[in-house]
Formats: structure tokens, C-alpha cells, sequence
């Protein structure tokens, strides 16, 4: 069996290159389903390699919290002067959330096959920034929260800011390469389970759901991945196609409760946020059209929905 990406992200970043060399080691056929001599069994290489996408992609997931923090802390806070000590308020920075979980799972997925050449050292990367990133800004969140910023005249905040302005871009950074190296693997895992369900269990659940997530992948796929000029055509085109995509989900799910656990209403709440982010790029004054995470999150969405199919799915097995 063979399986050829569909436009997910940036079609010349995330080639069939990039996925080639994604599965260095791996060949594709792997992922066959292997039908054993029930014909109810998926095949161990695909089961293998789910697990370890499952484990890379809740811990970036979850890594979003920092993302979310810098933004608010960089909206109070001056990114190239630093604070002045005057701030009545600088409620940016909050203790991480303990990831010790999640940071276990990636350690023992890292070195277990199969390898992922690309994904494999960028996980490993975010895992050695994360260490050195949180205990600095749960030190730092702790120093504001005491309001010694005012008492100081922020010269401990100044301090405090020349080491995150170097530290959470750079853990952000790593974020956002292994998040790039991911999606490639995600999308062939994504289309070889959908030719897995039928062949199991016909169209059933879990194949409805792995078929909305791929379409809903196609959306993402017009956004630029580090912003740019967005084609709203091609946008409107792929909502349409999901919109379609989740009717026909939507109707088995009446006809068959329980059969996706309401996986339905997330997928329709990813529509109604891709629509907001069409709103506001459509009312964000620039000819043509352009998309930037500032104007518009659409990756938490997006990722949200993964995450709750995958969690499903799961459940569902």
C-alpha cells in the first residue's frame, strides 16, 4: 500500500521528501495493515508508530501553555527593553504546568523503533529545553507575583528578561520544528489507518473520524505555515469540502449514537473556528489577504481536534 501526502501545511516544506526521510528505516509498506488470521488486527508497525506520534504530539500540545504565556508577557513587557519596574501589573508569567507525564512518555519513545529521523532529535530537543526554560520562568512568575518588581525598580526583572528573551524563543522555536516534522508522519499514519478501519470493520466510527481529521487537515494546509498571503478561494474551497465531510459524519453519528462518543460537535466547533479566523483575515486591512497566528489561532483548534479524535479513537479500539 502506498500513501502520497495529501497539501497538508506547505506542500514544498512537507513533501513526499520530508516524509521519506521521516521514515528513514521505516518503509512505508510497514504501515500496511496486516490482517491476521482473525482479520480483525492492525498491523504492529502501525500500532508502534501511533504510539509514539500519540506521546510527541500531547506533549506539544500541552507546550502551547508557553507559547500562550510569552504572548501575554510580551504584550506588558517591552520584548527588546524589558520591563521598567513601573508596571502597575505584569501578570504574563505562571508556574508551568507539571508535564513530568508527558515529558516521561517522549524519553521512552525517543530512542524505541521505529525511528523517526526527523522527529526523534527534534523531541529531543524539546525535551532539553523544556528543562532549562521552566524552573527560569517558574522563578521568574514567582519574583513578580511577590510584586518585588516595584520594590526593586525592576533591576531583577531586567535581569529576569534578558534570560527568557533568549530562552522561551528558543524552546518555542524547537516547539515549532518538531510540531513541522510531525505533521508529515501524522498525515501517513492518519491515511493508513483510515485504509486499516475499512478494512476491519467497514465504514464504521473510528473510520468517519480518521476521514474528518484528514479533511480537516486540508484546510491547514492552505494557511501559510509562518504566516503570509492566504488564498481565500482555495480556503472557502476547503471548508466547503470539510463542511460536506462533516455533514455526512454528523448523519452517522445520529443514526448510530455513541458510535464517535460526540466526536461530531468538536468537529463542528474546528468549522465554526476556522469561519471566526476567516472573519477576522477578511477584516484585517491588507490587499491580498494575508494569514499570521496573530490575526488568527488556528493551530489550537486544529490541534485540539486531533487531539480529542486521537483520544477517541482510543477509546474506541
Amino acid at each position: 500500500m502506498r500513501f502520497s501526502p495529501s497539501r497538508s501545511l506547505s506542500s514544498s516544506q512537507l513533501s513526499r521528501r520530508s516524509i521519506a526521510l521521516a521514515f528513514a528505516g521505516l518503509p512505508l509498506a510497514a504501515l500496511s495493515p496486516i490482517r491476521a488470521s482473525d482479520g480483525t488486527a492492525i498491523g504492529s508497525d502501525l500500532v508502534r508508530v501511533r504510539a509514539k506520534v500519540n506521546a510527541y504530539a500531547d506533549l506539544l500540545n500541552l507546550a502551547g501553555q508557553m507559547r500562550t504565556m510569552w504572548q501575554r508577557y510580551t504584550r506588558l513587557v517591552n520584548a527588546d527593553r524589558g520591563p521598567t519596574g513601573n508596571e502597575a501589573s505584569i501578570n504574563g508569567l505562571h508556574e508551568p504546568r507539571d508535564l513530568s507525564r508527558e515529558l516521561a512518555a517522549v524519553r521512552a519513545e525517543v530512542s524505541q523503533s521505529p525511528s523517526l529521523a526527523e522527529c526523534d532529535p527534534a523531541m529531543a530537543m524539546v525535551i532539553q529545553l523544556h528543562g532549562e526554560v521552566t524552573p527560569l520562568v517558574t522563578e521568574a512568575a514567582a519574583y513578580y507575583a511577590s510584586g518585588q518588581h516595584r520594590q526593586d525598580g525592576g533591576a531583577k526583572a531586567r535581569e529576569y528578561h534578558v534570560r527568557l528573551r533568549k530562552a522561551v524563543p528558543s524552546y518555542l522555536a524547537a516547539c515549532r520544528e518538531a510540531q513541522t516534522a510531525l505533521e508529515p508522519v501524522r498525515e501517513v499514519v492518519e491515511q493508513a489507518e483510515l485504509a486499516a478501519f475499512e478494512r476491519r470493520a467497514g465504514r464504521d466510527g473510528r473510520w468517519t473520524i480518521r476521514r474528518t481529521t484528514i479533511e480537516a487537515r486540508r484546510v491547514m494546509a492552505v494557511f501559510p505555515r509562518a504566516g503570509g498571503v492566504i488564498e481565500l478561494e482555495r480556503l472557502d474551497d476547503a471548508m466547503n469540502a470539510y463542511e460536506a465531510v462533516l455533514g455526512e459524519a454528523e448523519t452517522f453519528a445520529s443514526a448510530n449514537p455513541q458510535a464517535m462518543i460526540g466526536f461530531e460537535r468538536s468537529a463542528r466547533n474546528y468549522l465554526a473556528a476556522m469561519r471566526q479566523a476567516r472573519t477576522r483575515i477578511v477584516a484585517f486591512p491588507a490587499e491580498p489577504k494575508r494569514w499570521a497566528p496573530e490575526i488568527a489561532d488556528v493551530e489550537t483548534p486544529y490541534q485540539g481536534l486531533l487531539t480529542f479524535a486521537d483520544a477517541v479513537l482510543r477509546n474506541l479500539a
